[in-house]
Parts: C-alpha cells; structure tokens; sequence
C-alpha cells in the first residue's frame, strides 16, 4: 500500500511511519520540518505547510490511502485541524483517492460515556474551547466528504508500554474516560484499519 501520512513529525505519525515500513508499505511523509522526523523511515518526504494546496496535492500524488494525524501544539486557535483538513480532501477529491483515515479525540460530547469521562470531558472543553471547535470543524468536514473515511478517537495515549493488549477499535455509542493506548497500539489500529470497509463511515474509539 501507498500511504500518506499527515501530521508525521508527531508521536503518532513516527510510530506509524516505523510500522509501516515494517510491514512493507511506502510512505510519503508530509512534515513542516522534516528534522522532525528523527529517525522515522519514510519513501518519500514532502515538507511544507498542510495550508499549501499545491504542496498537499504533491504528497497525496500517487497514495492509495492518507492518514491526517495533526496536533496543535503551541497556538491552539489556529485552524489546523479545519482548514489543513478541507486541504487534504480537496487534493484526495483531485487526485482520485477515496480511503481516509484521521485521528481525532474523544474528549468531548458526543464521544464520551460515563460520570467520570463527561466531568473530565467538560474541564477539557473550557481549557481548550479553541481546539474543541476546530475538532468539530474537522468532524463535519471529513464527515461529509466524498471519501471512504473511518476516524480513530483514542482517549489516552502515552509511550509507556501496556501491560494489557489493546482492544480492536469498536463503534461505541461513546468512549469510556482514560482508555490508555501507546502510540504504537494505536499506529498497529490505523493500519488495521485502513483495508477494512466495514470500519468506513465509522467512528472507532480503540
């Protein structure tokens, strides 16, 4: 398989880069900074911003498949995850490819289920109103667009290794609080994922 992978510098996108390689898929990692990338193997490198449509359709070019896993970091008002989403999908819409897979959160309604994850969820919702927004933005625009989309909504993720294995992704009604998963569990579910139709149009909390 050919995969694009969005948001690659991030925790979420180098485990699923050394995965993917693994496993014997090319990639094509799109990265603002690609020193970033540490020691994530990648087929292919496409540095530039996810706003620049020219540069979005170059990496998208040739994938039977992309991965959005952006993270707002610093300015948390920005309009990544909406506008650097909507770019993706115009260039996936331009160059033919329907299979999309992004990974968002479960940290507010309606992905939550349970006391303690809808107290956590609102304590969530007021430090971070600005991301929480942009996310529904996200949600609407994937949701909504001409693509075989699936939308991966972990809880809690960390590096430290589980001494549990994880759960396959499931269509709950909404996520409990707290469900811990390790970037690399979660890179494993991404892959599983993407040749799945019965995961298309589905959101998933792992």
């Amino acid at each position: 398989m050919s995969l694009t992978v969005f948001g690659a510098s991030g925790r979420t996108g180098q485990a699923l880069l050394h995965l993917a390689h693994a496993r014997g898929h090319r990639t094509t990692a799109h990265v603002r900074d690609a020193a970033r990338l540490g020691d994530a193997p990648a087929s292919r490198v496409v540095t530039g911003s996810v706003f620049d449509t020219v540069n979005v359709s170059d990496a998208v070019r040739d994938a039977d498949a992309v991965v959005i896993a952006l993270g707002l970091h610093r300015d948390r008002s920005t309009a990544l995850y909406s506008r650097g989403t909507a770019t993706v999908v115009d260039a996936m819409r331009q160059h033919g490819v329907r299979r999309l897979v992004v990974v968002s959160e479960a940290a507010y309604p309606p992905h939550t289920r349970g006391l303690l994850a809808g107290t956590t969820a609102a304590l969530y919702r007021l430090a971070n109103a600005p991301a929480v927004r942009e996310r529904r933005l996200q949600d609407s625009i994937v949701t909504t667009s001409q693509t075989d989309w699936t939308i991966l909504r972990p809880t809690l993720l960390t590096q430290r290794p589980s001494r549990r294995p994880p759960s396959p992704p499931a269509p709950h009604p909404r996520a409990h609080a707290f469900g811990r998963l390790t970037y690399r569990q979660l890179a494993a579910q991404i892959l599983d994922v993407l040749e799945r139709p019965a995961t298309y149009h589905r959101n998933l909390y792992p």
